[in-house]
């Protein structure tokens, strides 16, 4: 029996980690192997797979091996997860996963087909998979697929249940103005006002730092995001892998100013206690705050000021429906948000969309009458040249109350 322990990155990691697998022999059709991934030390992955071989060699003197082909879907999804998911997937991903599996696993789990072998797996079975699970099992079969341990997908056969889609909760300019009191004289406010004018995810929040900010141009940096996992927090790149600038208004750039005096008086209280990872958003000992923790004590501000049905994500719902609301055209929004593409960003943010079956009617009665409409010469403004900076100022409208 022959092992074998490598080295691998994983996307967004800078660290790197090791990996073991066994080869096991194999049966009449393939060759068995077994191991698993994600340590962050050659030793532990050598502990491991000393430990692996020596469990191998005892299932084979008490019995021999099953046939691989013979593998249950339990025992497949835990072969995926620790050979083929740890070494394509984030952290948070290869933990969310893992939840799914145990609950296809549980004794209660209404999947019944936990213990079948993969080869008598019938779609009839997976038909009650909700939707999380159903991305989950379908992976991983498309995997056991294309190793041909499986004939077929059968999650290819399996309908899903309907779902109705809602559209991204906002808060209105009323509502703005309540949370905006309600977070006053606390750390709260500073957090609050950066993300409704930027419109960042509350990992990108927590992982700035002041060196991503130029007081000069007014210019935010988004190059990271700070996420909790089960091993803990890390700094990785932004969901869609890219960097990208964000013009403030004046609001968060004061904002910001007042953030960095109340930080310099913690710096000087906590002394040579003081953590200094030149975060903008941090403890007040300088360290990195965690983000399950800073998202409940947004929540119950935005309680306090009698907003309900709403999470973190709702400030940057409301960033992004209000520009959209106010004129600024939807690429800008969507380079803004950081979407892959302006698609991503018309699916989510439709309802925010200026209605167009008024400018079609207009367009129309240009052509009968020869004239021009005036929404279309609204909307040739909007085709000209407009940068990160116009979205900043219907921003500033909002906060400042002017009529553009």
């Amino acid at each position: 029996m022959k092992g074998s322990v490598t080295k691998y990155t994983v996307k967004g990691s800078s660290r790197p980690r090791w990996r073991y697998r066994i080869d096991a022999g194999s049966d009449q059709r393939h060759r068995i192997q077994e191991g698993r991934g994600g340590f962050a030390k050659e030793g532990e992955a050598r502990t491991e797979m000393q430990r692996h071989m020596q469990e191998i060699q005892g299932r084979s003197a008490a019995a021999p091996a099953p046939p691989r082909h013979e593998k249950t879907l339990a025992d497949w999804l835990q072969t995926w997860l620790d050979t083929y998911a740890v070494d394509h997937c984030q952290p948070k991903t290869l933990d969310r996963y893992r939840q799914l599996a145990n609950y296809v696993t549980a004794a209660e789990s209404p999947i019944a087909a936990s213990t079948t072998p993969l080869t008598e797996l019938r779609h009839t079975q997976l038909e009650s998979t909700v939707r999380h699970v159903a991305g989950l099992l379908n992976v991983a079969l498309n995997k056991a697929f294309r190793l041909e341990l499986i004939a077929v997908n059968p999650m290819l056969r399996v309908e899903l249940p309907s779902f109705e889609k809602k559209d991204a909760r906002s808060l209105t300019p009323e509502e703005i103005r309540k949370l905006r009191d309600a977070c006053r004289g606390d750390w709260t406010f500073m957090l609050v006002e950066v993300a409704l004018a930027s419109g960042a995810r509350r990992g990108e929040m927590l992982a700035l730092q002041w060196r991503d900010l130029n007081w000069t141009t007014r210019e935010l940096t988004i190059s990271k995001s700070l996420e909790q996992t089960s091993a803990g927090l890390r700094v990785k790149k932004p969901k869609n892998g890219k960097s990208r600038p964000c013009c403030l208004p004046q609001s968060a750039i004061v904002a910001l100013q007042f953030q960095r005096d109340v930080q310099a008086e913690q710096c000087r209280l906590f002394a040579g206690d003081y953590k200094d990872n030149g975060l903008v958003f941090c403890q007040p000992d300088g360290k990195f705050h965690e983000p399950d923790l800073v998202s409940q004590v947004v929540i119950r501000r935005m309680r306090k000021a009698g907003i309900s049905g709403t999470s973190f994500h709702t400030l940057r719902h409301t960033h992004a429906s209000i520009l959209l609301s106010r004129g600024v055209p939807l690429p800008a929004v969507s380079a803004r948000l950081g979407h892959a593409d302006p698609n991503v960003t018309a699916r989510i943010y439709a309802h925010a969309l200026p209605a167009d079956d008024q400018r079609a009617a207009d367009v129309w009665e240009s052509v009968i009458s020869e004239q021009t409409p005036p929404l279309v010469c609204a909307e040739l403004e909007h085709a000209a040249p407009v940068d990160d900076q116009r979205a900043a100022d219907a921003w500033e409208s909002v906060i400042g109350e002017k009529v553009q």
